[in-house]
């Protein structure tokens, strides 16, 4: 009898570290899982706001880049479908400038943005757009003091 009891005490504790390393292995797993997906849909965020970007930026006139580019020389159309752009740019900007501050972008990303950005801010054309869009949008000072000083 004590033989038999010893076997099923043996067997009985066998069973509980495979049932224990099977569930280290499952968490394990899990942890890889959920590792992966999370990199997928930070993958799939950050080519989704490149995608807005490139629809705004391909909408600008192709000289918007040049330090001679004058908002108030274009006609009426293009003013505004420019304006149109320009707001939509600002609200990009602010909406990831929102994600960064909340910590739901990486700072990897929010670098390669914030560069962006500020390069963007230094530029003729969206010093002139800024100037018309602040008087009618209302952004936080924290964002505002970004876009008016690209280089600090």
């Amino acid at each position: 009898m004590d033989t038999s009891i010893n076997i099923g005490h043996c067997i009985a504790i066998i069973a509980c570290f495979i049932s224990i390393i099977t569930l280290i292995v499952q968490f394990h797993n899990n942890g890889k899982q959920l590792k992966i997906q999370n990199n997928q849909l930070k993958l799939q965020n950050y080519i989704e706001y490149t995608k807005r970007y490139q629809d705004i930026i391909i909408n600008f006139p192709e000289d918007i880049n040049e330090p001679s580019f004058n908002m108030e020389a274009l006609d009426k159309d293009t003013y505004d479908k420019t304006m149109r752009y320009m707001r939509v740019y600002f609200d990009l900007c602010f909406e990831e400038y929102y994600l960064h501050h909340e910590k739901l972008i990486d700072d990897n990303i929010w670098s390669t943005w914030e560069g962006g950005m500020m390069f963007a801010f230094s530029k003729s054309a969206f010093k002139q757009a800024w100037q018309k869009i602040k008087t009618d949008t209302e952004y936080n000072d924290s964002f505002n003091a970004m876009v008016e000083n690209p280089h600090n």
